[in-house]
C-alpha cells in the first residue's frame, strides 16, 4: 500500500468521524415542548412552555424578538420568571398580572456551542384582552329622528380589545340589516367599536325602543343599552274654504288651516300664486270683495316648525259676470265685400254672445265673431254685441260696420294757446281704412319737425281714425297763424287749416257777460223793492180807512172778507191749514181787528161789535197785568204774534184752552169782554 493510499483513507475515516459527532449532537439536543399563542384577560398569569432535551447551549427566553437574559430568575421582569425542573428540561415562562404591555410575541431559544447549533421555537403570542366600556347611543335616553328622513342611530363601545362585536335588537328581534360597523385601533392597541344602524322612521315608530349589545373575549356576557325614538315630524296641514266650491265676484270668501307636527309650535304664511301675501301671518286668511282676476288663483297656506314646512293649495273658482276683453274695433268694408265684426268676452261660466243690428230685435249670430259675406248699403250701421253669464247683469257693446272711403279732418279750426305756454293743435281725423299719412305745414310750407327744437308731433289711434297732435313749446307771437293739416289713406286725401290763436287771460265774452248779468241783477232787485214798497204802502191806507157811522170801508175797494170760525167749528176757508196747525180754539182775523171767542158774529156785515160797544184791551187798567201774563218776543217776528214762540226757552205747543170765562162790560151793556184779554192776530185780511 502506497503512502497515497494510506493518507486518502485516514481522510475518509476522519470525515466518516465528524460526521458521526455532529450527528450524535443533534440527535442529543432538541426540542421537546415548544410555546403556544396564549391569550388573557388583563391581570391575569399564563405559562408558556418550553421543554429540551439533551441541552447543550445556553437558553433564554425573548420577548418582542429581544432577549431577556440567560438567568432563570430574569431580573429586571418583577413579573417574569422561569419554572420548571431544570433537569428534566424544562424551562417555561410565567408571565404574572398580566398587563397590557405583555399583549407580545414570546420565543424560547438556544445558543450555538461550538459542536452543537443554536435552536429558536415557534413564536408564541400571547393576546391582552380588554373589556370593552359599556356601549352608548348618543347622549340621552332618547333619540329624536325625523319622519320619513333616513337617518342613523349610532352604537359605540369603546376601549376594548379585541374590539366590541355589537348587534341592534328591537321588539325582542335580532335586526340584521343597514348596519354598518368600524373599528378603530390605537397606538395603545385598544380599540373603539362603533355600529350604525340606519332607519327610515313615520310616526307610528313613535316611542320605538332599540338596544345595542356590545360583547368581545373579555367578557362572557354582552353590555347592553337601549333607546326609544322621538319622531318629528314636520306640519301636517289641512285647509278649509268657506264658501267651499264656488263664490261669486264682490262676495267673500275664508281660509281656514289647521295643522298638526312635532313639535307644534308652527308659524303660518300665506302665499297668492306663489307670492307671499304680506301681513297675513296666522291661520286664517279672508279675501272681503273677491275679483274677476282671482279666478283661477292658488291660495297657499305653509305652516312651518323646527323640522321643516308643509303647504296646503286651493284653487279658486271664482263665478263673475261678463267683460269684454280686447278694445273695441270698429269694423270697414267696401261694397260687395266681406266684413268680419268680433266680440270676445270672458266670464265664468263663459258668456253667451248674440248679435243683434241696432233698432231690430232679430239676432244674427251667437258666436264671437259675425261675418256679412257681401256687404250692401243696407248692412252699413251699428250692429249691438251682448254677452250674457246667467246670474249677472248683460253687457252691450255697439260696433259699426263702416264703408270705407276718403278720410276727413273734423277737428276745431280755431284752437287756442298762451304766449310762453304749451300749444297743443289738435287734428282729429275719421278715416276707414287708418290713414297713411298726417302732414303739417304753416304757411304753405312743410313743417319739418324734427328739424325745429320746439316743435314735436305725437299721435294717438282713434276708433274710426286717428288723431295727430302738434306740439309748440314756449309760444311766442311768431307761432300764431294758420296751419294745415292733411291727412291720406288709400281712398284720397283730405286737408283743413287750423288757426292757433292767442288765448286771453280771462275771455272778453265771460267779462262782458258777467258785467251784463250784474247789472241786470241789480235792476231786477230794485223793481222788486219798489213793488214790495208800494203794496205795503197801499195796503196800510186801505186798512186805516173806515166808515165813520155805521161800518168798515176800504177806498175805492169792494167790501173786505172776513172769514169767521166760532171756538170749536171746523174752519174752511183758505187759511184752515196755518190755522189748525197753530191754535184751532182762537179765531184769526185782520191785524186790525179784536179776535171774538164766543157769541155770533155782529149783523153789521163786517161781524163785529159797533165801535162803541167794545174797548181795546189795551184801554183797561189791566194792561200791565195782561202783558206780564201775555209775553211777546220781539226777536222773532214773521209778521204774525204767534200763540206760542219758539225762541222762548221751554216754551211747547200749548194744549187748547177752555172757553174763557166771559164778563159784562163795566159800563153795563150787554157786550162781554175776556178777563184775561188773549193777544190779537195780526193775520191779514183777503181781499
Amino acid at each position: 500500500m502506497d503512502t497515497c493510499s494510506i493518507i486518502r483513507r485516514i481522510e475518509v475515516t476522519y470525515i466518516l468521524s465528524w460526521f458521526l459527532i455532529v450527528g450524535t449532537a443533534f440527535a442529543q439536543q432538541r426540542f421537546l415542548v415548544q410555546p403556544q399563542n396564549k391569550s388573557l384577560i388583563q391581570g391575569g398569569m399564563v405559562i408558556l412552555k418550553c421543554q429540551v432535551e439533551n441541552l447543550v447551549g445556553s437558553l433564554q427566553w425573548t420577548k418582542n424578538y429581544f432577549g431577556m437574559g440567560q438567568d432563570r430568575t430574569l431580573s429586571g421582569f418583577d413579573r417574569y420568571k422561569i419554572i420548571g425542573s431544570e433537569s428534566d428540561g424544562v424551562h417555561d415562562l410565567m408571565i404574572s398580572d398580566a398587563k397590557l404591555e405583555d399583549d407580545a410575541p414570546f420565543q424560547c431559544q438556544i445558543a450555538p456551542t461550538e459542536t452543537t447549533l443554536g435552536l429558536v421555537s415557534r413564536v408564541a403570542m400571547v393576546t391582552i384582552l380588554l373589556p370593552p366600556d359599556s356601549p352608548t347611543i348618543g347622549n340621552q335616553s332618547t333619540v329624536e329622528v325625523i319622519a320619513g328622513r333616513p337617518q342613523n342611530i349610532t352604537c359605540r363601545s369603546d376601549n376594548g380589545k379585541p374590539a366590541a362585536s355589537i348587534s341592534w335588537f328591537t321588539g325582542g328581534s335580532e335586526v340584521t340589516s343597514n348596519i354598518h360597523y368600524t373599528a378603530i385601533t390605537y397606538p395603545n392597541k385598544k380599540q373603539d367599536a362603533i355600529s350604525s344602524l340606519t332607519i327610515t322612521p313615520t310616526k307610528a315608530d313613535e316611542g320605538k325602543v332599540y338596544e345595542c349589545h356590545a360583547i368581545n373575549a373579555a367578557i362572557f356576557a354582552p353590555l347592553k343599552v337601549q333607546t326609544s325614538l322621538t319622531v318629528l315630524y314636520v306640519p301636517e296641514v289641512q285647509m278649509t274654504v268657506d264658501p267651499p266650491l264656488k263664490v261669486k265676484e264682490s262676495e267673500s270668501v275664508s281660509f281656514t288651516c289647521t295643522g298638526q307636527g312635532n313639535p307644534n309650535t308652527l308659524t303660518w304664511r300665506w302665499y297668492r300664486n306663489s307670492a307671499v301675501i304680506a301681513g297675513a301671518e296666522g291661520r286664517y286668511l279672508q279675501i272681503t270683495t273677491v275679483e274677476p282676476d282671482h279666478d283661477k288663483n292658488v291660495i297657499t297656506c305653509e305652516a312651518k316648525n323646527s323640522v321643516g314646512s308643509t303647504k296646503k293649495d286651493y284653487t279658486l273658482h271664482v263665478q263673475y259676470g261678463p267683460r269684454f276683453s280686447e278694445e273695441l274695433k270698429h269694423a270697414a268694408a267696401d261694397i260687395g265685400q266681406s266684413a268680419t265684426m268680433t266680440c270676445n268676452a270672458k266670464g265664468n261660466p263663459t258668456p253667451a254672445i248674440i248679435w243683434t243690428k241696432k233698432g231690430s230685435d232679430s239676432i244674427l249670430s251667437s258666436s264671437s265673431s259675425f261675418t256679412i259675406q257681401r256687404v250692401a248699403e243696407s248692412d252699413l250701421g251699428i250692429y249691438v254685441c251682448t254677452a250674457s253669464v246667467m246670474g249677472f247683469d248683460k253687457i252691450t257693446r255697439e260696433i259699426h260696420l263702416l264703408k270705407k272711403g276718403p278720410p276727413l279732418v273734423i277737428s276745431d279750426l280755431e284752437q287756442f294757446a298762451k304766449e310762453g305756454d304749451i300749444a297743443h293743435i289738435e287734428c282729429a281725423t275719421k278715416s276707414i281704412p287708418k290713414p297713411n299719412m298726417i302732414a303739417w305745414g304753416k304757411e304753405a310750407k312743410t313743417l319739418e319737425v324734427d328739424k325745429l327744437q320746439r316743435y314735436s308731433v305725437t299721435e294717438e289711434e282713434l276708433p274710426t281714425g286717428r288723431k295727430s297732435v302738434l306740439r309748440i313749446v314756449n309760444v311766442h307771437s311768431g307761432d300764431y297763424g294758420e296751419y294745415n293739416c292733411s291727412v291720406q289713406n288709400s281712398y284720397g286725401m283730405d286737408a283743413k287749416v287750423i288757426k292757433l290763436k292767442q288765448k286771453d287771460a280771462i275771455p272778453m265774452a265771460y267779462v262782458m257777460g258777467g258785467v251784463s248779468g250784474g247789472i241786470g241783477v241789480i235792476i231786477l232787485v230794485g223793481i222788486v223793492l219798489f213793488c214790495y214798497n208800494r203794496r205795503r204802502n197801499r195796503e196800510e191806507d186801505m186798512a186805516t180807512e173806515t166808515d165813520s157811522t155805521d161800518s168798515a170801508v176800504k177806498k175805492n175797494k169792494p167790501d173786505i172778507k172776513v172769514e169767521f170760525k166760532p171756538a170749536g167749528s171746523d174752519f174752511t176757508g183758505p187759511l184752515e191749514s196755518w190755522r189748525n196747525d197753530y191754535n184751532k180754539d182762537h179765531y184769526r182775523y185782520s191785524a186790525d181787528y179784536d179776535e171774538l171767542q164766543e157769541g155770533r158774529p155782529y149783523t153789521n156785515g163786517y161781524g163785529f161789535p159797533e165801535r162803541g160797544d167794545y174797548k181795546d184791551y189795551r184801554d183797561y187798567e189791566y194792561k200791565e197785568d195782561f202783558e206780564r201774563r201775555y209775553p211777546y218776543d220781539r226777536s222773532y217776528d214773521s209778521g204774525f204774534e204767534p200763540d206760542f214762540h219758539p225762541r222762548v226757552s221751554g216754551y211747547n205747543r200749548p194744549q187748547p184752552a177752555a172757553p174763557p170765562e166771559l164778563h159784562p162790560y163795566p159800563n153795563g151793556t150787554n157786550a162781554l169782554y175776556l178777563q184775561d184779554p188773549l193777544p190779537l192776530s195780526r193775520l191779514s185780511t183777503n181781499v
